[in-house]
């Protein structure tokens, strides 16, 4: 029981776009309705069969949106890639499923006289359920093991080949922050910054004072920040709420959900971007695709 846990609470990447899922799958249960006519319904007569079974494709797009796209604004704290699992996405499919039979019911007794009544309630599950839940639980633990064993190995590769770390000492290289109302204001020395992160109207600069991590909070952007940095090139952003000392790494690690880099003095590992892993791995470790 502990071990199945454990996996479950694995971390799980949270998808960055959707709609090339909503369009294909919709798609997908179009075609095959309207070809193979599951379920007894190549029996059926009557007027404008196959639009009519088209409309399951309509349907599943429109369910897609309101699971897919609508939810997750709504509730933007239950979507965030750093927290999602595999147990979550295993809970999200399955609700996507069932969602997906309620609306198949309601089409079908706009379309084909099915009532709203329990007993179909349950047999439109139990064929939604029968089509999609083994096969998306298959995918999601495959899709789990394979992005862990690739970012793993990314990550191995990136610390063995792991550029010099050079700690030069830039006395006059000296980075001013203002907050926004312009009252707060920090000085720190480029090199000494550890790392800058986003959090809505507010980043946290971490930066070395006397040789131990030191935490300022200030009312800025991430995109004001990248402005004060913009001519320090090892101070680089690898996440949209995220900029790191490249020379003050010390490790970096791999789970499914992306590489993670381990910096100096501070304990809490920093993810990279999907859509920045190759760059980053170039910029730190000189490993080109």
């Amino acid at each position: 029981m502990r071990t199945i846990k454990k996996y479950l609470s694995q971390p799980y990447p949270l998808k960055e776009t959707v709609w090339d899922i909503i369009f294909s799958i919709s798609l997908f249960i179009g075609l095959f309705m309207v070809i193979f006519q599951p379920f007894g319904l190549d029996d059926l007569q009557m007027d404008y069969k196959s639009l009519v079974l088209a409309g399951y494709g309509l349907v599943t797009f429109i369910i897609l949106i309101l699971d897919l796209v609508v939810i997750p604004l709504l509730l933007p704290g239950q979507f965030r890639n750093e927290k999602w699992t595999v147990f979550k996405e295993l809970v999200n499919l399955s609700w996507i499923l069932f969602t997906m039979g309620l609306g198949n019911l309601v089409y079908s007794s706009f379309t084909m006289g099915f009532t709203l009544s329990l007993n179909n309630v349950i047999i439109f599950q139990a064929y939604t359920l029968a089509i999609g839940l083994i096969p998306i639980t298959a995918l999601t633990l495959v899709k789990q093991g394979y992005l862990k064993r690739k970012n793993a190995q990314r990550a191995e590769a990136i610390n063995d080949a792991l550029l010099p770390q050079v700690h030069a000492d830039h006395p006059g290289q000296t980075v001013r922050f203002l907050g926004e109302n312009q009252k707060e204001e920090l000085r720190v020395n480029a090199d000494d910054i550890l790392f800058v992160k986003s959090d809505g109207n507010y980043i946290t600069v971490g930066y070395l004072k006397n040789g131990r991590l030191t935490q300022a909070l200030l009312r800025s952007t991430m995109k004001y920040a990248m402005e004060q940095l913009a001519s320090f090139p090892f101070l680089y952003q690898c996440h949209r709420s995220w900029i790191v000392n490249l020379n003050r790494i010390t490790r970096v690690s791999g789970n499914s959900q992306g590489l993670r880099i381990a910096l100096k003095d501070l304990n809490e590992d920093i993810p990279v971007a999907r859509n920045n892993s190759a760059g980053f791995r170039e910029r730190v470790a000189g490993i080109k695709e």
